[in-house]
């Protein structure tokens, strides 16, 4: 059987007015359209995620609201607090723990977090995953707990705004 784990960077972000806090900034028009183009294009491509889990940061919770709906994704979208900011390990934490019924999980947070997980999981070698950027990587597990032991795992799809295909 195989899992596959979507690692998504929020959309682009404001860096808000003096004073805002850094979990509360919200999306750029430009990073609110591009979470929602991707949502439509994952649907169109059926890379269709069983269950969603984001940061509790405002930019990272609107991007995985917007790509959803795109999506047309009708589970809960599951927000963490443990994924604001978190750290590679952290987030493979996160995948780790979910429920085993599930085949295809989307992770929504942050860098530098999100890159060293695509490289930690992954043959690709990133410097930076960009804003609404996306990896899918296969792995040929039954169990999220077993994530890394077939490592690397097979990416079968990405995505970034800028990607000219």
């Amino acid at each position: 059987m195989t899992k596959r784990l979507s690692i998504l960077r929020h959309a682009k972000s404001d860096w808000g007015a003096a004073g805002t806090h850094d979990h509360d900034r919200t999306l750029t028009q430009r990073g609110s359209d591009n979470a929602t183009k991707l949502g439509l294009l994952m649907q169109e491509q059926l890379i269709l995620p069983e269950s969603i889990i984001t940061s509790s940061a405002e930019r990272a919770s609107k991007t995985a609201i917007l790509v959803s709906k795109g999506l047309n994704y009708e589970g809960n979208i599951d927000r963490s607090s443990e994924l604001y900011l978190a750290s590679a390990n952290t987030l493979l934490n996160a995948a780790g723990a979910c429920n085993d019924r599930v085949t295809h999980l989307m992770l929504v947070a942050h860098n530098p977090g999100m890159t060293e997980l695509v490289n930690q999981l992954s043959k690709a070698r990133l410097d930076n995953l960009p804003t609404c950027g996306i990896f899918c990587i296969d792995f040929d597990i039954t169990s999220w707990s077993k994530l890394c032991s077939t490592l690397p795992g097979h990416v079968s799809w990405y995505h970034y705004p800028k990607l000219k295909r």
